[in-house]
């Protein structure tokens, strides 16, 4: 081999190998697209219950409000003073009709599954006093939608908090998690009011209370028993649900008109198998992506993750338009990159790998000055190294950043087997 031929190849192989250096010292790896298994849709719709299922007198009820009253178990309590009083101050400043409104279609949802389970229709009644019905409610204790769950809690049942997701701001999963939730309270006290007591303030408050009651000689402790002992919140609490019980069963008594709402859904629910920007689901089914997640505030990040499996509301018709345009869609699904942080990294680092603008990269991973993204945090990228964000979607990455700093400090998140908490929402409340 000459001269010419063997400095040709030296300098070929050094240019080769300071290449793959950089490469290989790279401080992230690519988080890969979720699989599309040929056997599973990208979209499903879940279906209604058979016919076969829905007996007739369930079928007859007039509205949504006579499917209730007539699910109400609880006895006992319509001649408390208290709760009359409640009743009556809330029948006087309209908040139930306010609520009753805002739920909306959400209510049939909420309803359909408390029957299914056959348990008291007064559940359904949770939410008007946790959250006034609104997925987006969020409190002073870090909890969060219309169940008002805090993230250790929601990590025991199940609820995905991630980068890309809070499932407590989802309807489906978090109306599933708090039945579960009341179910396991239920069965420790025996008791619903007990049980929704201890759901405000924590099932060791309410047994601690009760233990003592039974020094005192209570035989069998109720929720009148130890209400003077617990926090004022929750003695004021679970008065409140009765008091929409009573209001329910008797609108006319206390001033209150009803919105209309029929006893079928008014929303259907879809399951996304595949990953997907989150402003392109929305065109596929022909809404702007405020209306997407005006009824879908569970989404966090610009990009839904399939492996999640992400159930949605959507109106039927939009869920339809849905299945049938991403059967046929042909382009890009994801305009976003996603890189796992292995190693502590500045924002100037990602941006001069990528070749991106500090801006950019700070746009869609807001970070103050000085400080790195801790390793395991994921950020996200715009797909093509000179291309924009948009700036709904760049919105949504930085509400999910601001809410999921403490997934950075502690470098794992809730949703993905974390076995810690953020400290922030290990309070000390008594709270869930």
């Amino acid at each position: 081999m000459n001269f010419l031929a063997r400095t040709t190849l030296l300098l070929l192989a050094s240019l080769v190998l300071s290449g793959c250096a950089s490469v290989f010292d790279a401080p992230y790896v690519e988080v890969e697209q979720t699989p599309v298994a040929l056997s599973v849709p990208d979209v499903e719709i879940e279906p209604e219950a058979p016919a076969a299922e829905v007996t007739a007198e369930a079928r007859t009820y007039p509205d949504i409000w006579a499917r209730i009253r007539e699910g109400f178990r609880l006895e006992g309590i319509d001649g408390d003073a208290e709760v009359q009083a409640v009743a009556k101050r809330f029948g006087a400043n309209g908040i139930v009709q306010r609520i009753a409104e805002r739920a909306g279609g959400l209510l049939y949802h909420v309803v359909d599954a408390v029957d299914a389970r056959g348990l008291p229709m007064e559940l359904v009644l949770v939410p008007f006093v946790e959250s006034g019905y609104s997925l987006h409610a969020a409190s002073h204790a870090e909890a969060h939608g219309a169940w008002q769950f805090i993230e250790s809690t929601a990590k025991n049942y199940e609820i995905g908090i991630d980068r890309f997701r809070d499932d407590r701001r989802n309807l489906v999963v978090s109306t599933r998690a708090a039945l579960d939730y009341l179910q396991a309270l239920h069965a420790m006290f025996d008791d619903w009011q007990l049980a929704m007591a201890a759901y405000n303030c924590g099932e060791r408050r309410v047994q601690n209370e009760i233990e003592r009651a039974r020094r005192r000689g209570v035989a069998k402790p109720g929720f009148k028993d130890i209400a003077a002992a617990l926090p004022q919140e929750t003695r004021e609490y679970v008065p409140r649900i009765l008091a929409v019980r009573r209001l329910l069963l008797d609108p006319v008594e206390y001033g209150v008109k009803l919105p209309a709402i029929p006893n079928a859904p008014q929303y259907s629910v879809v399951e996304i198998h595949r990953d997907i920007d989150v402003l392109l689901l929305a065109r596929l089914a022909g809404l702007t992506q405020d209306e997407l997640l005006r009824l879908n505030p569970s989404l966090k990040a610009p990009v839904i993750i399939g492996r999640h499996n992400v159930n949605l509301l959507l109106p039927p018709q939009a869920a339809l338009r849905l299945v049938d345009n991403m059967a046929t869609h042909v382009g890009p699904w994801v305009t976003w990159r996603m890189l796992r942080i292995t190693r502590p990294a500045t924002p100037q680092e990602i941006a001069e790998r990528n070749r991106l603008s500090l801006s950019t990269v700070l746009q869609a991973n807001p970070l103050p000055e000085g400080h790195y993204y801790e390793v395991g945090s994921t950020l996200l990228l715009p797909a093509g190294r000179q291309g924009g964000i948009d700036p709904a979607q760049a919105q949504r990455a930085v509400l999910l950043t601001r809410a999921s700093s403490e997934c950075m400090v502690l470098q794992t998140c809730a949703g993905d087997a974390a076995k810690v908490v953020p400290p922030a929402t290990v309070n000390g409340l008594p709270r869930r």
